[in-house]
């Protein structure tokens, strides 16, 4: 009966993973763009990118980091950056092909350097 009970408060829980089953410690990559959203979320905070590439084409990515508590400790405030600031982001590229960076470090405009999410593993 106990277990029935504690069963029932158990939702659906968002699934976490480790950087090696999502991203490739062996392709860095660096983008620049305009924000266009920020997500200030558990377990992963993410910065979504409007990048233009060669052609001019806009391509939409999204830079995953720390979770929010994390980002605190290594200097963010929410006030740092908003949408529309120009930002270059370093990290390494989604094993999928995906649109999708694991964000390491974000130059904010102004030229200040901040962590947004570990090395790679």
């Amino acid at each position: 009966m106990l277990l029935l009970g504690a069963g029932l408060g158990i939702g659906p829980v968002a699934a976490h993973h480790s950087f090696a089953a999502e991203y490739d410690g062996k392709k860095p990559v660096s983008v620049k763009g305009a924000i266009t959203q920020i997500e200030w979320s558990n377990p992963h905070a993410y910065i979504h990118l409007d990048v233009r590439d060669e052609a001019g084409h806009i391509i939409p990515m999204m830079i995953e980091g720390h979770p929010p508590n994390t980002l605190r400790r290594t200097g963010w405030l929410r006030d740092v950056m908003k949408v529309q600031d120009e930002i270059e982001v370093s990290g390494w590229a989604s094993k999928d092909g995906s649109k999708r960076i694991a964000g390491r470090e974000v130059t904010l405009p102004g030229g200040r350097k901040l962590f947004w999410g570990p090395p790679s593993q």
